[in-house]
């Protein structure tokens, strides 16, 4: 492991180019590490450490230092930093976990984005994005398949996003959310929430959230919740529909599926690594490779879920619906109560062959025995084992 202590006269720790996956982790030590042979470790002339790497490159920092970052070829995994953190690109998918505030310029693949301190700001996003937990305002310039966004503190804005979009966060007074979308808008209403919406060319508006007013605006009706102190603005090409508490069964399903799949993976990846302590570096990265496809495989499966089950219902409404909890209104609208879905059953990957190497090693070396590669088998392959 390459190190260097950390000094008053540093200012920041800069990547470069990693021509692989990118693993940065905050620790309470001072001083910056490499641990893995093909990474370089350098002090340059104006404070900054740089660390760069022609594969792979996993990195140690004090979790409190800027990071700064250029080009990642594949997956940046990234969390406990609290500094400011920004990145010019990343080839493949972005996981950030307890960070400070945030800018990346472009991502490849998808991007999960959980508890930050400060604003977060996205370019080019070519997968999906999740965003959940950012205590300040959220940016999108653009994301090419479906955005999920839920406990955000500041305002919101999604310049495009190609798919479909979740929304379920407070609305803070004052703030302003604009989203334009491609697909579906699902959108939770707290109850007692002070929100405004507006709409400029969507075909097809539902409201099953009790509490609603309608109000007529500069550009067309609104949608009111008590005040209206929160303003936003949804445009999409297919349905918007705004739910309350009691209705959004989607997103109660998903977040639940959400919870105990994270729950169990914590305990597997906990128990793996207290088994694998004597196997060396490539593996234990492989093991880990392993388990976040498992769970970027579960997370896409329920977005799919979601997808159809939205679909199955919108195809059994037509028109315009407006529910004031459980009296219709009957000027020219009609209540339809929400029907909920049951999702499909996610599809699953089959184990690539290197997976199964990796597991025969283990039980070869005696780290784990054959009834726990078994089920390790049986989670990767989404069964129960036999």
């Amino acid at each position: 492991m390459k190190r260097i202590e950390w000094t008053d006269r540093m200012t920041s720790v800069r990547i470069g180019d990693v021509a692989g996956d990118l693993r940065v982790r905050g620790w309470e030590r001072m001083e910056v590490a490499v641990q893995d042979e093909t990474g370089i470790l350098a002090t340059t002339e104006d404070g900054q450490i740089e660390a760069r790497s022609m594969g792979d490159l996993v990195l140690r920092v004090p979790m409190d230092v800027p990071l700064e970052g250029c080009n990642v070829g594949g997956d940046a995994k990234i969390g406990d930093v609290s500094g400011r953190l920004s990145l010019e690109n990343v080839g493949g998918d972005l996981l950030l976990r307890d960070a400070g505030p945030t800018e990346v310029a472009r991502i490849g693949g998808d991007v999960r984005v959980k508890r930050t301190e400060g604003s977060v700001s996205l370019g080019m996003v070519g997968g999906d994005a999740t965003i959940r937990e950012v205590s300040g305002d959220t940016t999108i310039a653009q994301v090419g398949g479906d955005l999920y966004v839920r406990d955000v503190g500041g305002g919101c804005r999604a310049e495009h996003v190609g798919s479909d979009l979740v929304l379920s966060t407070g609305f803070a007074p004052g703030a302003e959310y604009r989203f334009d979308v491609g697909g579906d808008i699902v959108c939770r209403v707290p109850a007692g929430a002070s929100v405004r919406f507006r709409t400029t060319h969507s075909p097809d508006l539902v409201v099953d959230a009790p509490g609603a007013q309608m109000a007529e605006g500069d550009h067309g009706d609104e949608v009111v919740f008590g005040a209206g102190e929160a303003i936003v603005q949804l445009d999409a090409a297919g349905e918007i529909r705004l739910v309350g508490q009691d209705e959004d069964y989607m997103m109660a399903i998903n977040f639940q599926l959400e919870g105990e799949l994270a729950e169990r993976l914590a305990g597997l990846e906990e128990r793996l690594t207290e088994q694998l302590s004597g196997l060396d570096e490539l593996i234990l990265r492989k093991t880990e490779k392993v388990r976040e496809r498992a769970e970027k495989q579960a997370e896409r499966a329920m977005r799919q879920a979601e997808r159809v089950a939205r679909k199955a219902d919108r195809g059994k409404r037509k028109g315009f619906t407006f529910s004031f909890g459980s009296d219709p209104f009957e000027t020219g609208f009609s209540r339809r109560p929400a029907r909920a879905a049951r999702p499909p059953e996610p599809p699953v990957e089959p184990v690539s062959d290197e997976e199964r190497l990796t597991i025969l090693r283990m039980v070869e070396n005696r780290q784990i025995s054959v009834d726990e590669a078994e089920k390790l088998l049986a989670a990767l392959e989404g069964r129960r084992p036999g």
